[in-house]
């Protein structure tokens, strides 16, 4: 699959996504408001989130998608890295609200008895929440197994703590309905540690992508593996990966005996290039460097 057609793929999976979620927080939102359950309000607003975070990533796809230009000789692709880490910090926004939300609820149950009992529909709308967002977990795992996409990878378990966060929801409401009322506005505070957290595992992973942080262990060793693969290479000293959205760019350095000419030297360091393109798909580009081999392989 090409990287163009990965964007493409990554956008297609963002607006299901996004057109998902839009309906399933309408509905929840109406549940909270009409049920009164500030745990289902707390739960619509982290599926907010959710519609806001698939929106970035639409927008991030389409820019990723982008051919490199005189500007941007290396493409287009920290666009989508650029978005998780703004969506990183709306989480985080989101769920320190929601927690304010939920503390002054508490207080005011406590400090002046002032108690609602979630209506049935609230109940409702966290079993539907619970069964969609499953769906849409299992939908994006699927996609992002072809794609590795940072982003996705994010959201995806974003959607997969959703499951826990409606259960969560479900529980207080559940409670409150047979009569422990603080359960809701505590399940609503439970809820905005999860976002908070969710939020601050994405803006970690965004901002390594966009530090330059090494990919993972598979990834570095299968490069090497490929590159030596190839008799004509002696040794590997340096191997730097770079991560641009959906692609790698990796900078090399191998050592070829002293005595191959510059033209077969060349004509390695293609095959090596073409080894790696075929046997790591996120790889875009591959620069390597030749020394001369003065040891042992």
């Amino acid at each position: 699959m090409s990287h163009q057609m990965g964007y493409e793929k990554g956008e297609k999976g963002s607006f299901i996504s996004a057109l998902t979620n839009g309906v399933l927080f309408i509905f929840k939102m109406f549940a909270g408001v009409v049920g009164n359950s500030n745990a289902m309000i707390a739960d619509a607003l982290d599926t907010l989130g959710d519609v806001m975070t698939s929106t970035g990533m639409i927008v991030g796809f389409k820019i990723a998608k982008q051919p490199p230009d005189a500007h941007h000789p290396y493409g287009h692709g920290r666009a989508e890295s650029i978005i998780a880490k703004l969506l990183a910090i709306f989480l985080l926004l989101l769920g320190i609200k929601v927690a304010c939300n939920s503390v002054t609820a508490i207080y005011e149950a406590i400090a002046h008895g002032r108690t609602y009992v979630p209506q049935q529909i609230a109940m409702i709308a966290a079993i539907v929440s619970i069964v969609v967002k499953l769906g849409l977990f299992q939908y994006l795992t699927i996609l992002n197994r072809t794609l590795s996409s940072t982003s996705i990878a994010v959201y995806s378990w974003n959607i997969a703590s959703d499951v826990f966060s409606s259960f969560v929801a479900l529980i207080g409401i559940a409670g409150a309905r047979l009569g422990m009322p603080l359960l809701d506005p505590i399940a609503a505070l439970i809820l905005s540690v999860l976002i908070i957290r969710i939020g601050v595992e994405a803006f970690h992973r965004a901002y390594d992508e966009l530090m330059d942080a090494a990919p993972s262990k598979e990834v570095m060793n299968a490069i090497r593996k490929t590159t030596l693969f190839n008799k004509n290479v002696k040794a590997i000293k340096d191997v730097k990966v770079r991560k641009m959205g959906l692609e790698l760019i990796i900078d090399m350095t191998i050592d070829l005996d002293k005595s191959i000419s510059i033209e077969k030297g060349h004509a390695i360091t293609d095959q090596v290039t073409k080894d790696i393109l075929n046997k790591i798909p996120a790889a875009k580009e591959v620069f390597i460097h030749v020394e001369p081999f003065k040891g042992k392989r």
